[in-house]
């Protein structure tokens, strides 16, 4: 009892001293998420007849914080509750006789920190973010918002070849030139090719599933946009990064060059607006990380492991509001997507070819933006693969906020 009440007294004086009291004034909190609900056909490893399924699904809850030391130095961080928040962590242990791999259920792999960042203003021209950060590639990091897309789910091409969102850690430099250039120039921690498979190329790679993120292989960004940076623009986004280096088994001394080159665009005319994308990647020595893949414990190794040399991905999506015409204030948006993806577009050869893996969507739905902070999304999708299977379909609502 006398133990608790030291505790208690000690995080009073804390709390209360100077050097510890927050001012309220200098802090900011975001936040944004979704909740699901889903009937879906489920088609098992694409080789039986779809199954009908429903579920609901929380499937992300954000908070987002920003504390200002002073008018140039800020402390941004961002914690997002993925499917409920619950998982496991994943680490290597180099005290086993050969080497092995190790779940533990500690760290909860679906409550993610996606930003922890300070950022320092310089001048316009010239400013810099220090720690963990998003990736500046594609449409998804600058639009994962659920308001800056028409659709429940993001788009479904670009979330096939990369992490969605990408986060790393890092150093960034970013600004802005003229009236509407915008720049991000990345250094950041790199991939590892133990985790590259058939269904998501590159994706899993990005190593949260581990306690700690191996380092010896970097990897660079560069990102171009010109325009408003959450309206109207359009932009162009380079990453380029080895990814052997940071395996743990053996094998390191493979290369594993990822490159990964995007364009995108978003486009509005009073009710009307479009998007688009397309992204192609490339990676050397996908023969020999198949390979090495192969031999890796059945606690890692993916499912589908076989490792293209390319892989390509593109959308376009359109939306139109009806609102006004009804004479409704709020927005009634009737919108549509093509989706297009192949996780392997080109293989080197020794690798085999899966055409499952190449997959085209087309999705459609109306939202209903009941206030300014929250909306009724719909969704129909359908999937068709590359090979004689069923399609897939699915529709779904979603109850989207943001505050």
């Amino acid at each position: 009892m006398f133990k608790k009440a030291k505790i208690a007294l000690a995080s009073m004086v804390l709390l209360g001293s100077s050097s510890y009291a927050l001012e309220v004034d200098s802090l900011q909190i975001f936040g944004y998420g979704n909740i699901n609900f889903s009937n879906y056909d489920y088609l098992e490893n694409y080789q039986s007849d779809p199954e009908r399924r429903s579920k609901v699904d929380m499937e992300r809850f954000v908070l987002i914080t920003r504390y200002m030391f002073d008018e140039n130095i800020t402390l941004i961080a961002e914690i997002e509750y993925e499917h409920g928040g619950t998982g496991s962590a994943m680490e290597y242990d180099r005290l086993e006789e050969f080497g092995e791999f190790e779940t533990e259920i500690e760290k909860g792999g679906e409550i993610v920190i996606e930003e922890l960042n300070v950022d320092i203003k310089y001048k316009p021209e010239l400013n810099f973010r220090v720690g963990h950060m998003l990736v500046g590639m594609g449409m998804l990091t600058a639009r994962h918002l659920p308001f800056l897309h028409h659709s429940v789910y993001r788009n479904r091409s670009e979330s096939r070849i990369i992490p969605s969102t990408w986060h790393e850690t890092g150093v960034e430099a970013y600004g802005t030139f003229a009236e509407n250039f915008h720049y991000q120039a990345q250094l950041l921690t790199g991939l590892n090719s133990e985790l590259f498979d058939s269904y998501g190329w590159i994706k899993n790679g990005m190593q949260k599933r581990f306690e700690h993120v191996n380092a010896d292989d970097l990897a660079g960004v560069i990102r171009l946009s010109y325009g408003d940076l959450i309206g109207d623009q359009i932009g162009i986004s380079y990453y380029q990064g080895n990814s052997g280096g940071n395996r743990n088994k053996d094998n390191r001394d493979i290369e594993g060059t990822v490159q990964i080159v995007s364009v995108h665009g978003v486009f509005s005319y009073e009710n009307f607006t479009a998007r688009g994308l397309y992204m192609w990647g490339t990676l050397s020595d996908s023969a020999e990380i198949t390979r090495a893949n192969y031999n890796l414990p059945k606690t890692i190794r993916a499912k589908n492991h076989s490792v293209a040399k390319e892989a390509v991905a593109y959308f376009a999506e359109v939306g139109y509001n009806f609102g006004p015409a009804f004479g409704m204030d709020n927005a009634l948006t009737l919108w549509g997507r093509y989706d297009f993806s192949d996780t392997m577009y080109k293989v080197e050869t020794g690798v085999i070819k899966k055409d499952r893996y190449e997959q085209t969507t087309i999705s459609a739905g109306i939202n209903y933006q009941i206030s300014e902070n929250v909306m009724i999304k719909t969704e129909y999708e359908k999937t068709s693969f590359g090979i004689d299977v069923p399609d897939m379909e699915s529709y779904t609502a979603s109850l989207a906020f943001q505050f």
